[in-house]
């Protein structure tokens, strides 16, 4: 195991920084190289052999028009095997004369996280424990600490839960319950997910146990099913593994589908807040928009929020990441953790941080991990949201999208459709998980007001033409939050 050391600059020599998941993260991908190199830090790409995500999102993202392949292609690759117990004694001698014994990791992907605590243990400083990133990636496994933290807060909300894994037999088994589920009643409304999977995959209300338990079974049809093939395609293994928990008591004063991210960035042990985004999710629990920073979040419970997640981060002992952190209010305004994240936020909120702030915090944490010490405040100055758009009206075929130049519209950042994934879509009416959220607009403003009227304008300038049961139609957009 690799000493600890207080990240002294390096006597002129570059500190080498591997990104993991890279592939996998369309909107990090040069931004993340780009403040890597900028910060002064050698990059190193780390893929291993299984990790084919980059096949998997050309079929469901459209490549940003403005990204310079030349810029993407001034780094080093290392290719390694999917466990890093197989690293070879000569590839092993080969990265350290390489990179040397004081390089550092930053992965982007929760399904590459373990891999990088157990590298960087291995070879130089770990980031945080194997263990801890296995606790955060099992769902029911960071629930019995948060569990545990809000035991002993009045402002915080435990959440009962059932923990299932399927054997090959089809027989459901509960390894792991909390204390209070088996005394809810029968008839409780319970969610059911996958235990290991993100970004909205396969999640399901029911309004019973009995009900629970056969969503359960579906769900894990699903995951071996459908599920499974895209998991080996990025490199990570999808089981039959499934939480049931209590649904939280959402508080109905906030904005609709009211919930929330916290995100943090740690350095040498200590945790720093760096803010709150506001989220709307729809019916499948898909998020439909992202305000950063958050103007529903009752004042008092920021406080709260940030104390909670940084004993989370200490008992994890995590000692360097961008890391994020899902909660929701309860009706009685009280904090009830969703899930968690050791890696950077997705749908574009850390560029809404850093639109708002002038900071990106994962830029923050390579200048600290290349020279040692950084600033690590987080100020905003304005709003920075982030709203995906549905059609007014379904079409059965998208065959045309058209829509005004963007330039006359000063608050918007960017526009971005999706056009292929339209037109692949047949009677395109909701997202049903982040794979059909096909089109958003980002804008800057004073408030939530200004940028929803920016984003509205936007919308209603985008026109799909095609047909409705074989009749010639066209529809224009709406925001995904004004269903």
């Amino acid at each position: 195991m690799a000493h600890a050391h207080k990240w002294q600059p390096l006597n002129g020599q570059r500190r080498s920084v591997f990104l993991f998941g890279v592939a996998a993260q369309p909107w990090y991908r040069d931004r993340v190289i780009k403040e890597s190199q900028q910060a002064g830090l050698n990059v190193v790409v780390a893929k291993m052999i299984s990790d084919h995500s980059e096949d998997l999102l050309k079929t469901i993202h459209r490549e940003s028009e403005h990204v310079a392949e030349a810029q993407l292609q001034i780094h080093a690759t290392e290719v390694l095997p999917d466990k890093v117990d197989a690293i070879s004694g000569e590839m092993r001698s080969y990265l350290r004369r390489q990179y040397g014994n004081d390089w550092c990791a930053l992965p982007l992907s929760d399904y590459v996280t373990e891999y990088a605590a157990a590298m960087t243990a291995d070879f130089s400083n770990a980031c945080y424990p194997v263990r801890s990133a296995e606790i955060v990636k099992r769902k029911h496994q960071l629930r019995q600490i948060w569990n545990r933290l809000a035991a002993s807060s009045p402002s915080l909300c435990a959440v009962e839960y059932c923990y299932l894994e399927v054997r090959k037999d089809g027989k459901a088994i509960a390894s792991d319950c909390s204390d209070g589920f088996h005394s809810l009643a029968e008839k409780s409304l319970l969610i059911v997910k996958p235990d290991e999977l993100s970004a909205s995959i396969e999640i399901h209300c029911a309004d019973s146990k009995t009900k629970a338990l056969a969503v359960a079974h579906d769900v894990c049809d699903q995951l071996l099913s459908k599920w499974q093939k895209v998991g080996q395609s990025i490199g990570t293994a999808v089981r039959p593994r499934v939480l049931i928990e209590s649904a939280i008591d959402r508080s109905a004063r906030l904005h609709p589908g009211a919930e929330f991210s916290i995100e943090f960035l740690s350095f040498m042990g200590e945790h720093y807040s760096i803010g709150i985004t506001q989220k709307w999710t729809g019916s499948n629990f898909v998020e439909s928009g992202h305000l950063f920073p958050a103007e529903s979040l009752p004042p008092r419970l920021k406080p709260v929020v940030e104390n909670a997640i940084r004993q989370l981060l200490q008992e994890l002992k995590v000692r360097y990441a961008v890391s994020h952190w899902e909660f929701i209010v309860t009706a009685d305004e009280r904090v009830a953790l969703v899930e968690g994240h050791l890696r950077p936020a997705g749908g574009r909120i850390m560029e809404l941080v850093e639109l708002s702030t002038g900071q990106s915090p994962t830029a923050v944490l390579c200048r600290a991990m290349a020279d040692g010490s950084a600033s690590f405040s987080f100020h905003p100055t304005h709003s920075c949201g982030l709203f995906w758009m549905l059609p007014q009206a379904p079409l059965t075929k998208v065959s045309k999208v058209t829509y005004s130049p963007v330039a006359a519209i000063p608050e918007l950042r960017d526009l971005y459709i999706n056009e292929e994934g339209i037109k692949a879509t047949a009677n395109w009416s909701q997202a049903k998980d982040w794979t059909t959220r096909f089109v958003h607009a980002l804008a800057t403003g004073s408030d939530l007001t200004r940028i929803t009227s920016c984003c509205r304008r936007v919308a209603d300038d985008i026109i799909l033409s095609g047909e409705r049961d074989g009749v010639p139609a066209s529809t224009r957009l709406k925001l995904a939050t004004d269903r």
